[in-house]
């Protein structure tokens, strides 16, 4: 398996050469990458539904339609990431630096997880 750095790389080449890479094209990025995002919901949701599906007092193996699934899942996810290198060379910004300074600014917060979401200290005081 190929590490970012070299899957970013070719990813770029691949827009070059279907000459996406231009900055006043942002904007049309910007919803092909929310149109993935829809997609990759609209897969996480029926992973979960099948993963979830049980018929009464019958065993069925859904192994192999699981893997599947899983796959579709995964793949969606891999053309979120692929439209959002395209957008970030589109407006001249480094991947690999956002997620650093996203974790930067993340990796010392304090808070909690709740209903699977974690909130903020701050927020949590902001709340009460």
């Amino acid at each position: 398996m190929r590490n970012f750095e070299e899957l970013q790389k070719i990813i770029e080449q691949w827009a070059k050469d279907k000459s996406l890479l231009h900055a006043e094209n942002a904007d049309k990025q910007f919803m092909k990458f929310i149109e993935e995002v829809f997609e990759f919901k609209v897969e996480l949701d029926f992973y979960k539904y099948f993963k979830s599906f049980k018929h009464t007092n019958i065993e069925v193996d859904y192994s192999i339609e699981t893997v599947d699934k899983y796959n579709k899942l995964q793949l969606e996810m891999g053309d979120i990431f692929v439209t959002l290198i395209v957008l970030c060379r589109q407006i001249g910004i480094e991947p690999t630096r956002c997620l650093d300074m996203a974790y930067e600014k993340i990796k010392d917060r304090t808070g909690k997880t709740i209903d699977g979401v974690f909130v903020k200290e701050e927020d949590l005081r902001g709340a009460r």
